[in-house]
């Protein structure tokens, strides 16, 4: 049996005695070890947020974890980056075609299902892997909505969430402090709170991005640095 481990572990479509399949595993893998995402829906709109690795002779305003999905969707990806492109790019998509074919944004629990069915093909063909990359997607419809994809296709709904490295201690924290009643201003403060909490070292306004969507205006609009900083020095 040992000596086949090695074979279970390249075919992506083969199971392991065990019932696993080890290349999904591995997606997940690099997930847990992305910078950390956070997702956290409030009484008038969704929020998201995300850390950035950034290295000292970096641009400073590069930000590649929070991307612009349509008008009043956005995502937040934890995990590899260029896996996490691929599938923005082809969520944009989702978005125009739901557009020109019924003339109305596409419903966010659509959306996050599409996309989930076309990173769940991916876990069982040859030639290919699975996308190690999670995201979360948030947007207005009838109410806020935010939910998170997985690297086997799976999607849920949630009304917060983390995810990536640390994440354990980011939702125990949400699960002992979060309120349906949060506005979006006070889920804002409570989501980098906890990213100043848990940062293994002290953190800084251009080593975080945050976005938010309103029922007010159903608009995707990312935070200035300016209002981060602003937040971080009252969190």
């Amino acid at each position: 049996m040992l000596g086949n481990t090695q074979s279970y572990d390249i075919a992506l479509t083969t199971f392991s005695p065990e019932g696993r399949l080890f290349q999904v595993e591995y997606a997940f893998e690099a997930v847990r070890k992305g910078t950390p995402i956070m997702g956290i829906r409030g009484s008038d709109g969704v929020v998201l947020t995300a850390a950035l690795r950034k290295h000292a002779l970096q641009e400073p305003n590069h930000n590649d974890k929070i991307f612009t999905i349509d008008t009043s969707i956005g995502t937040a990806i934890a995990g590899l980056s260029g896996d996490a492109r691929h599938l923005v790019r082809y969520t944009r998509e989702l978005a125009q075609i739901n557009h020109l074919t019924f003339d109305e944004p596409i419903p966010v629990k659509t959306l996050s299902k599409k996309v989930s069915d076309h990173i769940q093909s991916y876990t069982q063909q040859g030639g290919t892997r699975p996308y190690g990359v999670s995201m979360l997607l948030i947007g207005v419809d009838s109410a806020p909505q935010l939910y998170l994809t997985t690297p086997i296709g799976a999607f849920w709904s949630y009304k917060a969430h983390a995810v990536g490295m640390g994440a354990d201690q980011m939702n125990s924290m949400l699960e002992k402090e979060y309120s349906p009643s949060l506005t979006v201003e006070e889920a804002l403060h409570l989501a980098i709170r906890i990213h100043k909490e848990t940062n293994a070292t002290p953190l800084q306004p251009e080593g975080l991005v945050a976005a938010k969507v309103t029922t007010a205006d159903k608009k995707f609009v990312q935070l200035k640095e300016k209002a981060i900083q602003q937040i971080l020095n009252s969190a």
